[in-house]
């Protein structure tokens, strides 16, 4: 179990805030390990289980807890699930764009957002930035993704009527699940 990385530390104070920071180291061990080159994959094991995972530790433990993003080329990358338990404790999170239910579709299929199905933003946001891609029925996170434009040129494409212009490019989504079993296996 390690440190909070300065990545993850840095992504999570401006896109959720230190209150959110605090309830982690709180209430969280966070754990980092390198199974693929050059991504490291951060987790958080409740504290209450710690013990638990130490003792099992001796019988080749590949991982544990729940996974909330990875460090790649110095820049965190945000799970899904990581914004998903901030809503569910009751904070407040940033970094995200709300998409249309033809969207939420679209990108469970491995597609990026158009801006045809952009609902709006929740700020901070920049281009550049690993955004939550959250679905606008439940406001729930649906994946991951890089957005490709700032936001000051969301009115300047519509009124040029360039609706299907990708906005916001598809790094991960929930349904890789169904998709491809493999990708958790590394």
């Amino acid at each position: 179990m390690n440190a909070m990385p300065k990545p993850f530390y840095e992504y999570v104070s401006r896109c959720m805030g230190l209150e959110f920071i605090n309830f982690i180291s709180s209430n969280f061990f966070i754990n980092t390990f390198n199974l693929k080159k050059d991504w490291i994959t951060v987790t958080l094991v409740p504290r209450e289980l710690v013990d638990s995972i130490v003792k099992l530790s001796n019988t080749n433990v590949l991982s544990s807890g729940s996974l909330c993003g990875w460090i790649h080329n110095g820049k965190f990358v945000p799970a899904p699930h990581l914004f998903n338990l901030s809503k569910r404790y009751g904070y407040k999170h940033g970094c995200s764009v709300v998409v249309k239910p033809q969207g939420v579709k679209a990108f469970l299929y491995g597609n990026d957002v158009l801006l045809a199905s952009f609902d709006h933003f929740i700020f901070p946001v920049r281009k550049g930035d690993y955004v939550a891609v959250l679905d606008s029925s439940d406001m729930h996170a649906i994946g991951t993704g890089l957005l490709l434009i700032d936001r000051d040129e969301v009115e300047k494409l519509i009124r040029e009527g360039k609706m299907l212009v990708a906005i916001v490019k598809n790094v991960f989504d929930l349904g890789i699940h169904i998709r491809n079993e493999r990708f958790f296996l590394y």
